[in-house]
């Protein structure tokens, strides 16, 4: 697969369990980082008021442990362009070795703040959507 958006991750202290590897919580902080840097890019976003979309929803597969300090590379990639709601796909692999250790998806739903409900994806943004679409 093509992947839009790459961004690389290191397993703290703080992201380990009592087992010794990163908690499955953390992966869900792992999708929101590469997910907000590759929208934040896309669309030349700073400030957190530009930020026009909630999340939907989210699945994730648990591939392989994570241990500390190893370095994940996070990628996205959008998957559908709907109405008003866009997915997304992720991988993530360990940097040394290659390992696959998360998979996953979400869907964004584009959203009006001050009308309190969902709004039509933008004709700019629903251009690079489509543009930045994963190849298999």
């Amino acid at each position: 697969m093509t992947w839009a958006y790459s961004l690389d991750v290191q397993a703290t202290l703080r992201d380990t369990d009592a087992l010794g590897h990163v908690n499955n919580a953390v992966y869900v902080n792992w999708f929101e980082e590469v997910r907000t840097a590759y929208v934040c890019a896309r669309r030349n976003l700073t400030r957190m008021d530009q930020v026009d979309f909630v999340l939907g929803s989210m699945t994730l597969q648990y591939r392989s442990p994570v241990y500390l300090l190893e370095v994940v590379t996070m990628r996205c990639a959008p998957t559908r362009t709907g109405r008003s709601s866009w997915d997304l796909a992720y991988e993530g692999r360990v940097k040394s070795d290659g390992r696959l250790v998360v998979e996953g998806t979400s869907t964004q739903v584009h959203y009006d703040y001050a009308a309190h409900k969902s709004a039509p994806i933008p004709d700019d943004w629903r251009a690079m959507l489509e543009a930045d679409r994963a190849k298999p």
